[in-house]
C-alpha cells in the first residue's frame, strides 16, 4: 500500500504539468486561429472605435477651416443648386486673404443650362486663385470603371484634382481613406492630400503616374488603391470651425480670416451633402463628407496617423496574457485566480488603449476570450480534483471510529458533489460549534483579554480588549504584537513594561499592578497556554481595569489627609489663640487677635472650598455649552485685578484670536484659569509681569498663563498636578496643593490636558489645552 501511494505521488506532479501544457497549447492555438481568421473583426472594430477618443485634439488653432453650405445659407440664397457665379465670388473673396489652399468639395460635371456665362466666371475665378483643388470620382458602367471629372474649363484652371472616395467598412462605418486611387497607370491623390501638397508647394499636378499598369481578369482596366490611411479623427461632428457660406459671400467676416488656412467648401445642410457614420459620430449624429475630409487634412498637417499593429506583434499581444493567466491559475487559489483572470483580460485592453494614444490599433479580443476560456476550463479541472478529494476524505472519515460518530450519515439526495460536501459539513459543524463556544466565552469576558502566539502576536481579542485599545473590533487587533500594544503599560513596582520580549521568552506566569499612558490603573496577567500534548502554544493576557477602585481609594486617602492634617491645622490654631486669649488677655492686642483668628478661619474656609471644587470636578456631571475662551480669559484677568494690585504684578494680554470657541463648563473652566492666575501671582516677584493669551493649535486651543517667577525643578514637575503637591519646597507659600489638581481634572474631563514648560530661574508657562468646538 505504501509503495503504491509513493508511486502515485511521484506521477501526480508530472501529469499535472502535462495537463497544464496541453491546455495551454489548445487555448493558445484557438487564440491564434481566431486572431488570424478575422472572425472577431467586428468586436475588435467596436473596441477600436471606443478608443478613438484618445486621438481627439483641440482644433481651435487648426489650419483647416470649413465654409459650410448650411441651412442658414440655403435660407438666404434660395434652393440648391445655386448659380455658379456665387461660387466664383466666394473663391475670389477667399483668395484675397491668401489662403494656403482651397478645396471645393462640389462636383461640376455638366455645363450650366440656365446661366451659361457662370461657367466661365467660375473657371476664371478658379484660374485666378491658382490654389483651388477640385474633386473627381469613379463610377462604373457594365463593371467597367471610368472617371467622372469636372468640366474641362474648370479642370484646366484647377491647381489639382483629388478623389473624394471613403473606405466604408462592411458595418457601414467610415474609418479610412486611400491616399491614392485610380486606374492602372493613372492615379490621383486623395482630395485632402492634394490640398496639402498645394499648400506646401503652391502648385500641384492633378494626377500622379502609377508604377505599373494592370487590368482585371477579363481585360478591363482595374481600379487600384494604395496607401490606406486610418483616420485619427480630431473629434465628433461639428468639431472643426465652420463658417457659413452666406457670411463669407457677404463679406461679413474679418480680414485675414483665411490667411494661410486650408479652406474646405462643402455641403452640411440637411439633404444636400453626403453623410457618414464614423467612430466618433455614432449612428444618431452623422458626419458630412466635407468634415470627413477636414479630419483627413488636419491629420496630414499635424502628422497624426493610425496604423494597425503588425500581425506577429498582435498575435503575441493575444497569446501572452493567456499564458500568464494559465501559469498563475496553476499556482494560486480561486479568488486570486479570478482576480488574475480579470487582470489578464484587462491587460490587452490597457495595452490597446496605450497603443491607441500613440496611433497604433490593436485587436485584443481573441486574447481576452482566450483568458476567459482558460479560466473556465482550469476551474472545471480544479473542481473535478476537489470533488475527488472530498470523496477520498469522506471515506477516510467514515473509517475513523472517533470521527465516524460525528459525521453521521450522508444525505441520499443531492448531486454527487453536494452529497460529499454535506457529509463533511456535519463534521465541520461539530468543530465549528466547539470553536463558537470558545469564541463566545472569550468575547463575553468583561476584562480585556488577548490570545497570542509564542512570539506575542495577537491571534484573538475580545470586545473588551477592542474598547481598551481604542479599536472598532477585536479583529482589528489581530496580527499586532502584544509588546507593542502594551508598550505604555508599566509596572508600578519598577516602571518597566509588564509585557515585553523578555517576559515572553521566560515562559512564566506574570501578574503585576500597572499603569498605562492614559493613567488607567490595571492588573495585568500573563499566563501560558498549552496543547493537549503539553506543547507551549502561546499566551493568554488579561488586563483588569481597576482605575475606579484605585481612584476611590486615592479619594478616600485624600479626604483622610485633608480632614486629619490640612483642615485640622488652622482649626487647632484658632483653638490655641482662644486658649491663649483666655489665659493671658494682655499677650496681644484685640486687633491682632482678631486678625489671626480671621486669617486661620479664611485659610480653613479656602481649603474646604478647594477640596469641594476638586471633588465636584472629579465626580459631578458637567453642564457644557459653546463659549469663547478669549472672553472667559479676559473675565478671569479682570477678576484678578485686585490681587495683581496687591501683589504689585502686571498682567499683559499677548496677541490672541478674536474668537476661540470650545464646548465647556464655563464655571469650572473659569475657576481653572483663575487657579493658574492665582498660582502665578503667588510665585511672581513684585514688579514682574504675567503674560496671558489664547494660542491656536491644530485641533485645540491653549490658554496660556506665563509668569516670571523662580520656576519649578524637574523633580517637582513629575508630581505637581497630584493633590496636596506644591511647586515649591518652602513653607512660606499658602495652599494645600489642590489648585493644579483641580486644573488637571477639569482639563481631562473636557478631553484636554495641561502642559507645563518651566525651569529654575526662568519662570513657568502653564497651558490649559481644550478641544475646539
Amino acid at each position: 500500500m505504501l509503495v503504491r501511494r509513493l508511486f502515485a505521488a511521484g506521477l501526480r506532479l508530472p501529469w499535472r504539468r502535462f495537463e497544464w501544457l496541453a491546455l495551454a497549447v489548445v487555448i493558445a492555438g484557438m487564440v491564434l486561429a481566431l486572431d488570424g481568421s478575422g472572425t472577431l473583426q467586428g468586436p475588435n472594430r467596436s473596441l477600436q472605435d471606443a478608443l478613438m477618443f484618445l486621438q481627439a485634439r483641440p482644433v481651435d488653432h487648426s489650419e483647416v477651416v470649413i465654409v459650410a453650405i448650411d441651412d442658414k445659407s440655403v435660407a438666404a440664397l434660395g434652393r440648391w443648386p445655386w448659380r455658379r457665379s456665387f461660387h466664383a465670388n466666394l473663391i475670389d473673396r477667399i483668395s484675397k486673404d491668401a489662403p494656403a489652399a482651397i478645396g471645393m468639395d462640389l462636383l461640376f460635371i455638366e455645363p450650366e443650362q440656365h446661366f451659361p456665362p457662370d461657367d466661365a466666371a467660375l473657371a476664371a475665378a478658379v484660374s485666378r486663385s491658382g490654389k483651388v483643388v477640385l474633386p473627381l470620382m469613379m463610377q462604373s458602367h457594365n463593371a467597367e470603371p471610368f472617371i467622372v471629372e469636372p468640366l474641362p474649363a474648370l479642370r484646366r484652371g484647377a491647381a489639382a484634382l483629388g478623389h473624394v472616395h471613403l473606405a466604408v467598412d462592411d458595418d457601414g462605418v467610415a474609418r479610412s481613406v486611400y491616399l491614392q486611387e485610380g486606374l492602372a497607370g493613372r492615379q490621383w491623390d486623395h482630395f485632402s492630400l492634394a490640398m496639402r501638397r498645394i499648400g506646401e508647394a503652391g502648385s500641384g499636378s492633378p494626377q500622379a503616374e502609377a508604377d505599373a499598369a494592370g487590368t482585371g481578369a477579363d481585360g478591363v482596366p482595374a481600379w487600384q488603391r494604395s496607401r490606406r490611411m486610418i483616420v485619427p479623427f480630431a473629434g465628433p461632428p461639428g468639431h472643426f470651425r465652420q463658417l457659413s457660406y452666406v457670411d463669407v459671400l457677404d463679406g461679413a467676416l474679418a480680414p485675414d480670416t483665411f490667411k494661410g488656412k486650408y479652406v474646405l467648401i462643402g455641403a452640411t445642410a440637411a439633404g444636400l451633402g453626403d453623410l457618414y457614420t464614423t467612430p466618433l459620430s455614432g449612428r444618431s449624429k452623422l458626419m458630412s463628407g466635407v468634415e470627413f475630409s477636414a479630419n483627413v487634412l488636419d491629420s496630414l498637417l499635424v502628422q497624426r496617423s493610425m496604423a494597425p499593429l503588425p500581425g506577429g506583434l498582435n498575435a503575441a499581444l493575444n497569446v501572452l496574457p493567456v499564458l500568464l493567466a494559465l501559469a498563475g491559475m496553476a499556482l494560486v487559489g480561486p479568488l486570486p485566480a479570478l482576480l488574475l483572470t480579470v487582470a489578464m483580460m484587462a491587460l490587452p485592453l490597457a495595452a490597446t488603449a496605450a497603443a491607441a494614444s500613440f496611433g497604433v490599433q490593436c485587436s485584443p479580443v481573441a486574447g481576452m476570450l482566450g483568458v476567459g476560456a482558460g479560466y473556465a476550463l482550469w476551474s472545471w479541472r480544479k473542481l473535478d480534483v476537489a470533488s475527488r478529494y472530498l470523496v477520498d476524505e469522506l471515506g477516510r472519515l467514515r473509517r475513523s471510529e472517533r470521527m465516524g460518530a460525528l459525521s453521521g450519515n450522508a444525505p441520499a439526495s443531492g448531486d454527487f458533489l453536494g452529497r460529499r460536501i454535506d457529509a463533511l459539513r456535519q463534521v465541520a459543524e461539530q468543530l465549528s460549534n466547539l470553536q463558537r463556544f470558545v469564541s463566545d466565552s472569550l468575547e463575553g469576558l468583561p476584562d480585556a483579554t488577548l490570545v497570542c502566539d509564542r512570539e506575542g502576536i495577537v491571534l484573538l481579542a475580545n470586545a473588551a480588549a477592542a474598547r481598551h485599545f481604542g479599536a472598532d473590533s477585536g479583529a482589528l487587533l489581530q496580527g499586532a504584537p502584544a509588546p507593542v500594544l502594551m508598550a505604555d503599560v508599566l509596572s508600578q513596582a519598577d516602571h518597566q513594561p509588564v509585557i515585553s520580549a523578555t517576559s515572553l521568552a521566560a515562559r512564566a506566569t506574570v501578574s503585576a499592578a500597572a499603569r498605562d499612558g492614559s493613567e488607567r490603573d490595571l492588573l495585568v496577567k500573563q499566563a501560558p497556554s498549552f496543547s493537549g500534548s503539553g506543547e507551549h502554544l502561546g499566551w493568554i493576557v488579561s488586563l483588569v481595569d481597576v482605575t475606579e477602585i484605585r481612584q476611590a481609594q486615592r479619594q478616600r486617602d485624600h479626604a483622610m489627609r485633608f480632614l486629619s492634617h490640612d483642615m485640622r491645622a488652622p482649626l487647632a490654631s484658632i483653638l490655641t489663640l482662644l486658649s491663649l486669649q483666655r489665659q493671658s488677655p494682655s499677650a496681644m492686642t484685640q486687633p491682632q487677635f482678631h486678625d489671626r483668628i480671621e486669617r486661620h478661619a479664611r485659610k480653613a474656609l479656602g481649603l474646604a472650598d478647594d477640596f469641594t471644587q476638586l471633588v465636584r470636578a472629579q465626580s459631578s456631571s458637567y453642564r457644557v455649552e459653546r463659549y469663547n475662551l478669549v472672553d472667559v480669559l479676559l473675565e478671569c484677568v479682570d477678576d484678578a485685578w485686585e490681587a495683581t494690585r496687591r501683589h504689585g504684578v502686571r498682567i499683559t494680554m499677548a496677541p490672541s484670536p478674536e474668537e476661540a470657541h470650545s464646548v465647556i463648563d464655563r464655571e469650572l473652566v473659569a475657576r481653572a484659569i483663575g487657579n493658574l492666575l492665582g498660582n502665578a501671582l503667588k510665585f511672581s516677584p513684585a514688579g514682574s509681569s504675567i503674560t496671558c493669551a489664547v494660542e491656536p493649535l491644530p485641533l485645540e486651543w491653549a490658554v496660556l498663563v506665563q509668569d516670571q517667577g523662580e520656576g519649578i525643578g524637574e523633580e517637582l514637575q513629575a508630581r505637581l498636578f497630584e493633590p496636596f503637591s506644591r511647586g515649591t519646597t518652602g513653607d512660606n507659600v499658602e495652599g494645600a496643593g489642590l489648585g493644579l489638581a483641580f486644573v488637571k481634572t477639569v482639563a481631562q474631563r473636557h478631553g484636554g490636558k495641561v502642559l507645563l514648560d518651566s525651569a529654575p530661574a526662568r519662570g513657568s508657562a502653564f497651558r490649559l489645552v481644550l478641544p475646539r468646538a
